[in-house]
């Protein structure tokens, strides 16, 4: 009896091994003779979300470093434009892997993910860069002015929160401090945009129970603004009421009275709304991200995806692409939380006073 139980087993795992090298062959196949590249621009954008042309140029910038990684036998502009189908679709790996498009196995999909954030993140970084010189700021001003009519304005600051399955217990991570208020759990993104739209700051280290002015507390660019500030320069963010007022901080008067305090409001609200916007391009444009794809992979994980999307959105806004009517930013429904209650005041909340009444009068003498 137990001689034919062997056998069976044995007849068994041959024939799984067999119907696995099988599908294998049929993968590779499938690969062989679908090129991604044959497909018409149009269609190719609706699906990658990149023209051919700048979706080409990117994998020869990050081909001569893929020798780093472990060998494989599919070609590396296969598992490049499978992972930006994986972001712009948000569907399950196995899904992806199974798609004409691409054609490989769930755990080649997993892996190919892995290498191409490391990829970006390593060798593309620099996408995403906060000013660092004072021509650098003055042209954001010189954007946000002509845009919107107001002074120093350097970027518009918020935070938006990217779901994840409910993280397990370990050394790193508390799972209940990732339910944020909206009861799901997520990881609370902090971005600074310019008037472009392109991101200049992103920190998605935080849990989703973390408060936006908690997070901009230890924030590398709040350090970095306290320490190139110089008093009474016009240079400072625009953030909503949750966020604490400082002097490269602005945020909207409560309960303005005097005609030149409704006009500094209505003005600060237009040109914060920029982030509100590029996170719902981002979003929308690499759907992976939107609350509906709860991403099922630790929140570190989680967060070299934000980065390495985020990376990508700047690169294509960059190439002043965005292709609006594939990207519906009117009906997508962002995952900020706005929470109306001010932040507390803090050391620099009378320097801050100042740097509002500065803007204020720059605002009433431009009438």
């Amino acid at each position: 009896m137990d001689e034919e139980v062997a056998a069976f087993l044995l007849i068994l795992e041959t024939y799984e091994n067999e119907e696995r090298n099988a599908n294998r062959r049929n993968l590779a196949h499938l690969r062989n003779s679908e090129d991604p590249f044959l497909l018409e621009e149009e269609i190719f954008r609706k699906y990658f979300r990149f023209p051919k042309s700048l979706c080409w140029d990117l994998i020869q910038d990050l081909k001569p470093h893929d020798n780093r990684f472990r060998k494989s036998a599919i070609p590396f502009e296969i598992r490049f434009v499978s992972v930006l189908y994986f972001f712009s679709n948000g569907s399950y790996q196995y899904c992806i892997g199974n798609s004409h498009l691409s054609a490989m196995s769930q755990p080649s999909i997993s892996r190919s993910i892995r290498h191409i954030c490391k990829l970006v993140l390593e060798h593309k970084n620099v996408e995403i860069s906060f000013p660092n010189a004072t021509e650098h700021y003055n042209k954001i001003k010189m954007g946000f002015h002509n845009k919107f009519g107001i002074k120093g304005v350097i970027g518009a600051i918020d935070c938006t929160h990217v779901a994840v399955i409910g993280p397990s217990s370990s050394s790193n991570v508390i799972p209940h401090e990732y339910m944020n208020r909206k009861g799901y759990y997520s990881i609370n993104v902090e971005a600074i945009c310019d008037d472009k739209l392109i991101f200049r700051h992103l920190n998605a280290r935080f849990p989703g129970s973390c408060h936006d002015s908690g997070i901009w507390r230890t924030s590398p660019a709040r350090i970095k603004l306290i320490r190139e500030h110089v008093s009474g320069s016009f240079k400072w963010l625009l953030g909503d009421s949750g966020y604490p007022l400082e002097p490269w901080l602005l945020t909207p008067i409560s309960n303005p009275s005097a005609p030149n305090e409704v006009l500094y409001n209505r003005i600060h609200i237009k040109a914060r709304n920029i982030i509100e916007r590029a996170f719902g391009i981002l979003k929308s444009r690499f759907r992976c991200l939107s609350k509906e794809r709860v991403l099922r992979y630790t929140p570190s994980n989680v967060a070299f995806l934000v980065y390495t999307c985020s990376i990508f959105h700047n690169i294509l806004q960059k190439h002043g692409i965005c292709d609006i009517d594939e990207i519906d930013i009117e009906n997508f429904e962002d995952s900020s939380f706005h929470d109306n209650s001010p932040a507390q005041t803090n050391q620099y909340y009378t320097a801050g006073i100042n740097a509002r009444r500065n803007c204020l009068n720059s605002l009433t003498q431009s009438l």
